[in-house]
């Protein structure tokens, strides 16, 4: 797993700005909170936003954003392996960003 905490790359500052877009696919654009610049833009796989702790509801816009249906006994169990592989890649890449940085992230 490579890991790496995103900085500006013209002002060197760590305050960013996500900026979701929801459009045909979905982007997410990041900005220097300092200067403004930006300095990232990715782009997201199908179904791969949705806001931790919003639920069913919010994995539920994500899949229908890309415009695939699937029956309800398929979407719950894709919500439930995706809402779990979630927390549990959070934790390992928490424990990575300990051993690397300490208690402190930069």
């Amino acid at each position: 797993m490579e890991i790496k905490v995103q900085k500006c790359q013209s002002c060197s500052s760590r305050s960013l700005r996500n900026i979701l877009v929801r459009d045909h696919g979905q982007k997410v654009f990041v900005q220097c909170r300092d200067c403004g610049n930006l300095v990232a833009r990715y782009e997201l796989s199908k179904g791969g936003y949705f806001h931790v702790g919003k639920g069913f509801e919010s994995f539920l816009r994500s899949v229908e954003r890309d415009g695939e249906f699937e029956s309800a006994r398929d979407l719950n169990a894709k919500y439930e392996a995706t809402d779990s592989a979630v927390s549990n890649e959070f934790a390992a890449l928490s424990k990575k960003l300990t051993e690397i940085f300490g208690e402190t992230l930069p």
